[in-house]
């Protein structure tokens, strides 16, 4: 694609974070800019990060996610505040990833999830609406306004569009039984492995959301997560939601940990997970677990930019959004 053919989508681009930033603001969110090489960050085990050495020493890594600096904040007393920022992780290109990606995180001090996802909500109307001179008829009804966002929690999504009724707990064996009295045909080297066997299912029914109207996916087992509390009554489940439109993933967010064992015995989680399925191990950000223990209650969200401007203009590959893809430098 040349550069030249790439001036409209740009142009939408710029409309459409224009109209993030004038939500935000009208909102009473302060934007920040925070370092993108940072010495510690975050262990989850399906994340992998950049490196970034000096005289063969490890001085630090390029940012996954801008939360920790967020909070941190929140910690200090800041009560709302975002970043949109490059992001960076190792390993994902394709048509809807690059390695490099705009990020849209914000979090807020002292609310729940249920004025998060009002606010993501809010942002995506906001950015249809500033963009008068585009018809986004490939859109289901919910994002041009007409209508309540959709709501399932993730077994009732597994119930929904695969038929399967998934253990409260999220357990391996519920899974394996689950998928084989549907007649599921998972790989066989995923039925030991319980994050591999879910992601596995989520992969199957995350092209189907969205569509009629955007999708929210609520209360995610908590070994799926590396910062977020567990939902009220299920300490198995954490509360964590997701936004999908028109089968994609667009933004991810949940209630923050504000203990600062209890984050540690998550990162520790972690760490242990990344050397049974043979990663390096990654250097914390022990200011962040030393900063948590002043911060309030959060909860918070991250939207990817360019897979919001990919769906409201209609782009089918990434790259026709970015000024330059990883591939074109």
């Amino acid at each position: 694609m040349s550069l030249l053919s790439k001036k409209a989508a740009l142009e939408q681009r710029q409309i459409i974070l224009r109209a993030v930033r004038d939500y935000l603001f009208q909102a009473g969110y302060l934007e920040v800019q925070v370092p993108l090489l940072i010495r510690g960050t975050n262990p989850d085990a399906f994340l992998t990060s950049f490196e970034v050495t000096e005289n063969d020493q490890l001085r630090g890594y390029l940012t996954t996610s801008t939360e920790f600096q967020i909070l941190r904040l929140l910690a200090a007393g800041y009560d709302k505040v975002y970043t949109i920022a490059s992001n960076f992780r190792a390993g994902d290109k394709d048509q809807t990833h690059n390695p490099e990606f705009t990020m849209l995180e914000w979090e807020a001090a002292n609310v729940g999830m249920e004025v998060i996802e009002k606010e993501a909500e809010g942002i995506v109307l906001a950015a249809v609406g500033a963009l008068k001179d585009v018809s986004p008829s490939h859109l289901g009804r919910g994002v041009r306004g007409e209508g309540a966002f959709e709501r399932l929690s993730v077994r009732e999504a597994f119930k929904k569009y695969l038929g399967i009724n998934i253990a409260l707990d999220f357990s391996l064996a519920s899974m394996v039984e689950e998928i084989k009295k549907a007649g599921l045909d998972a790989p066989q080297n995923f039925l030991d492995d319980q994050g591999i066997l879910f992601s596995w299912l989520i992969d199957k029914i995350s092209p189907k959301l969205g569509f009629e109207k955007p999708t929210w996916l609520y209360e995610w087992p908590i070994f799926q997560t590396s910062m977020a509390e567990p939902v009220k009554g299920n300490p198995e489940a954490a509360d964590r939601s997701e936004l999908y439109i028109n089968g994609l993933e667009i933004a991810n967010g949940f209630t923050t940990v504000s203990d600062a064992e209890k984050q540690k015995a998550l990162f520790d989680f972690q760490q242990a997970e990344r050397q049974r399925l043979g990663k390096k191990p990654i250097v914390v950000d022990e200011k962040y677990l030393e900063d948590i223990k002043k911060m309030p209650p959060a909860a918070g969200m991250a939207m990817g930019i360019d897979r919001l401007v990919m769906i409201l203009t209609g782009a089918s590959e990434i790259n026709e959004v970015l000024t330059f893809g990883s591939d074109e430098l």
